[in-house]
């Protein structure tokens, strides 16, 4: 098997994905607000590398009027906006040969319904893009975690650990599943991401990035 590790957050990659927000029954009257504050780092972004939008089907031409010509916009099925959490992670061979894991997505814990297109959207989008895909059965946000490219991952027991996501993987059969999918050589566990986090119940990215 190609040995495939993910790179850190701040190394150079080739272009930005993006879902487009739509769920009013999160952000209700302020949902117009929202989507202009999302075009806006969109269009930031895409003065650097290409961006691409997706949005769900019937709302491609809301998201390419408010984004404009610069960004490009495709339509999936979709339940939310947080790509961080539900695209997937991508990872990179020593030849630079691209692949994305496709790891399980139940919303934070099922505190939002629907998840269910959310849940498939990695898949979708690793056959849109054409790149290879890794499947995992692990239930796994991509804010949950924080890699330095080297080979060392950092996460939280306060997420990781909690029933609502693995209930049936034990702390050592979840680093495994994180060491074989993503690269790493070591995981470290801090106890708490924002201990007031109820959301997210912990991730990572709260207190260390």
């Amino acid at each position: 098997m190609t040995a495939f590790r993910m790179p850190a957050e701040w190394s150079s990659h080739d272009g930005c994905l993006m879902a487009w927000p739509t769920r009013t029954d999160l952000w209700g009257s302020v949902l117009d607000d929202v989507k202009e504050e999302y075009a806006n780092v969109a269009r930031a972004i895409s003065e650097f590398e290409p961006v691409t939008m997706v949005a769900p089907p019937g709302f491609g031409d809301d998201a390419r009027t408010v984004c404009g010509p610069d960004v490009t916009v495709i339509e999936m099925p979709l339940d939310d906006s947080w790509f961080r959490d539900s695209a997937p992670l991508f990872v990179l061979d020593g030849d630079g040969r691209r692949a994305g894991v496709d790891f399980r997505f139940n919303a934070w814990g099922g505190k939002h319904h629907p998840f269910d297109s959310d849940d498939r959207i990695s898949g979708l989008l690793l056959e849109h893009l054409g790149v290879e895909r890794i499947h995992s059965d692990m239930i796994l946000e991509g804010g949950a975690i924080t890699v330095d490219g080297e080979g060392t991952l950092i996460t939280t027991e306060q997420c990781l650990l909690h029933p609502n996501r693995n209930p049936d993987m034990n702390r050592d059969e979840i680093e495994a599943e994180l060491k074989s999918r993503l690269g790493v050589d070591k995981v470290i566990w801090l106890p708490y991401g924002g201990l007031l986090d109820e959301e997210t119940n912990g991730h990572v990215d709260g207190v260390c990035a």
